[in-house]
C-alpha cells in the first residue's frame, strides 16, 4: 500500500488520518502541521509518522494531501514548489489531493509549475462525519488521474465513509450540500431541542429526543424510495399537530431560507477559493 502524508491536522485533516489509520497500517501514514505540538499529540494517539516540514511529509508520500485553509493554501504551495520540482526530476510519483473548499485542480498545476509533469490532481470535499467513519466524500471527476489510483485512494479512506464522484460541472453543488448541511441540521436540532425545553422537557432529554428523531427519519428516508414529500405526508395526519408545525415553518419561510442558505453557501465556495 502507498505512503499518504495530510499537510495539515485541523478538523479534516484529523478526521481523514484518523480513517487512513484504520484502513491502512499507521505506519504508512504521515502528519504534519504548523503547530508541531498539536501533530505531534496526533500521531501519537493514531500511532503513525509526524515531521516537522511540509516538504519532509510530501517527500516521503504517494498521496498528498492538503488541509490547510484557503487562506493559507498559495504560501504553502510557494513553499513545497520545489519539493515537488525535485521528486519530478527524480521520477517520483506524487499525487496531489485537495480538501480545500472552492480551490480548482488547475491551481495546484499553475502553483507548483506542474504543467506537462504527470503530477495527477485529485479534488475531494469530506464532511464533519468523517471524523466516525459515517462521513461523505465526494470526488470531482478528472483526466489527470487513473481509475486505479481513485480506487486505491477510496480504498486508504474507506474509514471515513462513503463516497461518489461528480463532473466538474456539478461538483460545487454537490459538496455544498454534503459539507454545509451539517451546519443547517445542528441549528435545527438545536432549535426542535429549545422547543422542548420550552414545553416542559430537560435539556438532556429535549436533546436526545431531537437527535433521536432526526437520526431515524434519516435512516428511514436513506431505506424508502419514496420521495421526501411524500415521507413527510405519512406523519401530517389532517388537523393534527405535525400539519399545524408545518404549517407554521411555511408561514415563517423555512423552505425559502434552507433554499437561500444553500444558495449563498455555493456563491461563497467561488469566493473563498480565489488566491491571493
Amino acid at each position: 500500500m502507498k505512503t499518504i502524508a495530510f499537510i495539515g491536522s485541523g478538523t479534516m485533516g484529523t478526521a481523514l488520518a484518523t480513517a487512513a489509520c484504520k484502513g491502512i497500517d499507521p505506519s504508512e501514514v504521515v502528519l504534519t502541521d504548523v503547530v508541531s505540538e498539536k501533530g505531534m499529540q496526533l500521531a501519537r494517539e493514531l500511532g503513525c509518522n509526524f515531521v516537522m516540514t511540509n516538504g519532509e511529509a510530501i517527500e516521503a508520500a504517494h498521496y498528498v494531501v492538503f488541509c490547510v485553509k484557503p487562506q493559507f493554501l498559495k504560501s504553502v504551495l510557494e513553499e513545497v514548489k520545489p519539493v515537488f520540482a525535485k521528486c519530478a526530476a527524480a521520477g517520483e510519483e506524487k499525487i496531489i489531493v485537495s480538501i480545500v473548499a472552492g480551490v480548482e485542480t488547475s491551481t495546484y498545476v499553475k502553483e507548483l509549475e506542474l504543467e506537462g509533469k504527470n503530477v495527477p490532481v485529485i479534488r475531494i470535499l469530506p464532511n464533519t462525519a468523517c471524523l466516525i467513519g459515517k462521513g461523505f466524500i465526494l470526488i470531482e471527476q478528472g483526466d489527470s488521474y487513473t481509475k486505479q489510483q481513485e480506487d486505491e485512494f477510496r480504498y486508504i479512506l474507506r474509514e471515513a465513509g462513503g463516497f461518489d464522484s461528480l463532473p466538474a460541472s456539478q461538483f460545487v453543488a454537490g459538496t455544498v450540500l454534503t459539507s454545509t448541511s451539517p451546519a443547517f441540521i445542528a441549528m435545527f436540532a438545536n432549535s426542535l431541542a429549545d422547543a422542548g425545553v420550552y414545553n416542559g422537557l430537560l435539556r438532556y432529554q429535549a436533546r436526545r429526543y431531537a437527535l433521536e428523531g432526526i437520526l431515524g427519519t434519516v435512516q428511514l428516508f436513506l431505506q424508502s424510495e419514496k420521495h421526501l414529500e411524500n415521507l413527510k405526508d405519512d406523519v401530517c395526519s389532517p388537523a393534527g399537530p405535525a400539519m399545524i408545525g408545518v404549517k407554521t415553518l411555511e408561514d415563517t419561510g423555512f423552505r425559502s431560507s434552507v433554499i437561500n442558505a444553500v444558495v449563498d453557501a455555493y456563491k461563497r465556495f467561488d469566493e473563498i477559493g480565489k488566491l491571493k
